[in-house]
């Protein structure tokens, strides 16, 4: 190849420095008859390198006389032929290559253009951060049907007093379901306590954990445990309803070596 950039190319193609593979590049785009000389030439030495016969002078005039027929004689039947040693040479780096490794090179070769365009890599977008609190639905009546009002409520610990609630001007019948998820601190069994007056519902994952809708005159104690594992995150609903008078809902937890406490915010999330 009487080109020196792209003979150089073409005997060891990771010798190329950013610049003369850029400088490469664009030559090859700009003159359509080099980038085909340069392709023929790479296939013509996967060819010599995959077929090298015992007995050369056989095998050199049988690949003269192909490229005789195709028309490409002159300079490139010489660096054709010269491309033999050079082949000669690496025959112990080919012996290694698996069929498989050496068809792909047919691919590359076919294929060159794109390996010398440096594409940037794509960075994978960062995780959304989960936000914290529990959806929560509000409807002005006791059993969770109608119109609702929704809103973000960072933990459920709420007091209402009599003839008021969430809804402003409805009175004190209402109910509620928050929805989300909930992360553990710890692993192991977790117990779950409600101050309710009236009714509370709980599941976890799905499971139900706290079943207690009746109504009521007063603060009652409900309590149910559920297995969590640190880090973990799982799905949580909590229904609520106030059948009159005040309204109280509350929810603690603890956990084998946490002390009981309001589930803060941070452990929720909605999102």
């Amino acid at each position: 190849m009487s080109d020196p950039l792209v003979a150089k190319w073409l005997d060891d193609r990771a010798s190329l420095t950013d610049e003369e593979a850029s400088d490469l590049l664009r030559r090859l785009e700009s003159d359509a008859g080099l980038a085909r000389e340069a392709k023929d030439q790479l296939l013509a030495d996967e060819l010599l390198s995959r077929r090298l016969a015992p007995d050369r002078a056989h095998f050199e005039n049988q690949i003269a006389q192909r490229l005789r027929t195709a028309g490409r004689e002159g300079p490139f039947l010489a660096s054709t032929l010269q491309a033999v040693g050079r082949v000669e040479r690496r025959r112990a780096a080919v012996r290694r290559w698996s069929a498989e490794a050496a068809a792909a090179l047919v691919v590359v070769a076919s294929l060159f253009f794109l390996l010398l365009r440096r594409e940037p890599t794509s960075l994978p977008a960062a995780p959304k951060p989960a936000l914290p609190g529990l959806r929560a639905e509000y409807f002005a009546t006791g059993n969770l049907r109608g119109e609702s009002v929704a809103r973000i409520d960072p933990r459920i610990d709420f007091a209402w007093p009599k003839g008021a609630g969430p809804l402003a001007g409805r009175g004190d019948l209402y109910s509620a379901r928050w929805t989300g998820k909930i992360r553990a601190r710890a692993s192991g069994r977790h117990t779950f306590r409600v101050r309710n007056d009236d009714g509370v519902r709980i599941w976890i994952g799905g499971a139900p954990v706290i079943d207690d809708w009746i109504g009521r005159l007063y603060v009652s104690e409900s309590r149910g445990s559920f297995d969590l594992e640190a880090g973990k995150v799982y799905d949580f609903r909590v229904e609520y309803f106030n059948g009159g008078d005040r309204g109280v809902v509350q929810l603690y937890w603890s956990a084998p070596g946490l002390p009981e406490e309001i589930i803060p915010s941070a452990q929720f999330s909605h999102e």
